[in-house]
């Protein structure tokens, strides 16, 4: 079966796990976007292509449906392959929000509690004495450093769960758990092994049988699997960007693995927030801004895998990514249930090319047009 046909299929057929079981994602009529929108989005990806980013996808979610889906310029520099609202691309750290997911989703089951210790599900990792729970991996609060390294080969290639603990317990933390906030891509690598060790399934299998295939999202998951690409983007700033390799998935897992579209990003910050993924007290767990072990609350906003922070006055969860090659943003507006999702080829690029910028023009232009 083909991913367009699964995913026509997988849409009719799904259904929430929240308390209205029953209702199920509406897709009605063909819908003309606003005028407004189009604009915005059209004017955003033409400047960040100006600035030299070879590709550009945004999509925008209303209530029940994409309102809006747009891909403007290539994939692929030397064949002139023209970017597709299908063209999968690579996420980076828009990932940790789904690897959050699955973790809640399993809190949910009993198979687990957010303030169990890493160490019973990943024995091997060596806290030199501390308690580091999943709920401080979860909110970056736990100490650990920001990402592991094999020695001699950097973190690109091919790695096994055994070689990334082995490197992170060659490490001190940044500070006791609880004492701070440090980004670590390294901690959420052990929370893709805790779920891998709950389930007895590997991390992408996971996710795609528990949010890509019930929920529709036929164009995302982990990069290289279930018939989604590994595909390679483009870096640099100066005139002539050269294409990236990207590194391995293992190297990056349940961080920052992840390739998927705008518009399947779109969908998603919309079911996460609407009882389609979890829970409704579960998703106030994962966007509560977290704690230190004083009681203060982080100063950035950040949550379990996403920011809670307000956004041009509404109250919003967001978060970007960036991986060799790729950049992305998705912004989910609660109040408006409007969720925009950028994601570019380019990484580094230039301020044009900003995905969070673009998201940020296009959320202008949503908030400003009445919408059915």
């Amino acid at each position: 079966m083909t991913r367009a046909l699964l995913a026509v299929v997988l849409i009719l057929g799904h259904v929430p796990v929240a308390a209205a079981r029953t209702r199920a994602v509406r897709h009605s009529s063909p819908y003309v976007p606003p005028a407004a929108i189009v604009a915005a989005a059209q004017q955003a990806a033409q400047a960040a292509m100006d600035s030299g980013v070879p590709a550009v996808q945004i999509a925008v979610w209303h209530r029940d449906r994409i309102i809006y889906s747009a891909a403007f310029g290539v994939t692929d520099k030397i064949n002139a392959t023209a970017a597709t609202p299908r063209s999968v691309m690579q996420i980076g750290s828009v990932t940790k929000q789904f690897t959050a997911a699955a973790i809640l989703r399993l809190a949910e089951r009993g198979a687990l509690t957010l303030d169990d210790p890493i160490q019973k599900y990943v024995p091997e990792f060596d806290t030199s004495g501390a308690t580091i729970t999943l709920r401080r991996l979860m909110s970056h609060t736990a100490g650990i450093p920001l990402s592991w390294q094999l020695p001699g080969t950097g973190s690109f290639g091919p790695a096994t769960r055994a070689q990334v603990i082995q490197s992170l317990n060659q490490q001190p933390l940044n500070f006791p758990p609880g004492a701070g906030w440090s980004y670590s891509n390294a901690g959420y690598m052990l929370l893709g092994y805790a779920i891998e060790s709950v389930t007895g399934k590997s991390f992408a299998d996971f996710i795609h049988e528990e949010f890509a295939l019930p929920l529709g999202l036929i164009d995302t998951g982990v990069c290289g699997t279930h018939n989604l690409p590994l595909p390679e983007g483009y870096g640099g700033l100066v005139p002539g960007l050269s294409t990236m390799k990207p590194p391995h998935p293992s190297a990056v897992w349940s961080s920052g693995s992840f390739c998927s579209t705008a518009s399947d990003l779109a969908r998603w910050a919309h079911l996460l927030a609407t009882g389609y993924v979890m829970l409704p007290s579960s998703y106030v767990t994962m966007t509560t801004p977290a704690r230190l072990a004083n009681n203060a609350l982080v100063g950035n906003g950040y949550a379990l895998g996403v920011v809670r922070q307000p956004i041009l006055g509404h109250p919003a969860v967001w978060h970007g990514g960036a991986i060799e090659g790729y950049q992305s943003f998705l912004l989910y507006l609660t109040d408006r249930d409007i969720a925009i999702a950028v994601v570019i080829n380019a990484y580094p690029a230039k301020t044009a090319g900003d995905p969070q910028l673009i998201a940020l023009a296009v959320a202008k232009a949503a908030l400003a047009t009445t919408l059915p």
